[in-house]
């Protein structure tokens, strides 16, 4: 994984999301049509730098595709209030083959399983960068050579990251939606009054949702993460594709 694309493609995300809090003035300007354009050349970026390494391209291009597929399966149920079983695959992958992986694996998943599920509009942007982020984070965290522990970690991450995703997503519609309200966006508020406002409107819109998508995610890792990981563990050794 080329360092700066990775890089490239979160500083896009991270500027689409923390826009209310450190530069209102460009609010007219966030359009979803030009943040998807630069999100899909990033992941384009980071495809190639994956086929180019170890001359294993065609088999990449076949574990995205599997490993996407099963994303878009698994999302077709839909969301159970805040929880949607895709997380698992993206979960177990990232934290088998890294963050670089685990965020392409996520951004490219989401696209895919939009087409299927008529989940095409102003949001599909952002919603590939969280779920990315969900993937890269599971790259991230430590790997012990317990089971036990390491399943436990993950188990943790995934909880927390039900959380992290739901405030994060809900960020590209919250400028827009709270109107002049105490949970609403203000241009001329300052940050950290913005935050607070957003902080209130999350605990009272999503807090709850969430909390059941961070329990179908403690459930799913418990449940199935051993014989997953087990078998991309396997398989990132004989592609080298653990980029830790």
């Amino acid at each position: 994984m080329k360092p700066w694309l990775f890089v490239i493609a979160n500083v896009v995300g991270v500027f689409v999301f923390a826009w209310p809090f450190i530069v209102p003035a460009v609010a007219p300007h966030i359009d979803a049509p030009w943040i998807l354009g630069v999100l899909m050349l990033c992941l384009g970026a980071l495809l190639f730098a994956e086929l180019e390494r170890a001359g294993l391209g065609p088999k990449i291009v076949a574990l995205i595709a599997v490993l996407g597929s099963a994303m878009v399966a698994l999302r077709l149920p839909g969301y159970v209030a805040g929880f949607s079983a895709m997380f698992i695959v993206v979960l177990v992958a990232g934290n088998s083959f890294g963050p670089g992986f685990g965020f392409l694996l996520g951004a490219v998943g989401t696209f895919a399983s939009a087409l299927f599920v008529g989940g095409l509009g102003p949001w599909l942007p952002f919603q590939m960068i969280a779920v990315g982020w969900v993937g890269a984070g599971a790259g991230i965290v430590p790997r012990p050579s317990s089971w036990p522990r390491r399943i436990a970690i993950l188990a943790a991450y995934g909880f927390v990251a039900a959380f992290l995703f739901g405030a994060v997503i809900n960020l590209y519609f919250w400028p827009f939606l709270a109107g002049s309200s105490r949970l609403g966006w203000h241009a001329g508020a300052g940050g950290l009054v913005n935050l607070r406002h957003y902080a209130a409107f999350y605990a009272v819109t999503s807090l709850g949702w969430d909390a059941i998508g961070a329990i179908g995610n403690v459930v799913l890792v418990l449940l199935l993460a051993r014989p997953l990981l087990g078998a991309f563990d396997r398989a990132a050794r004989r592609m080298n594709l653990d980029v830790r």
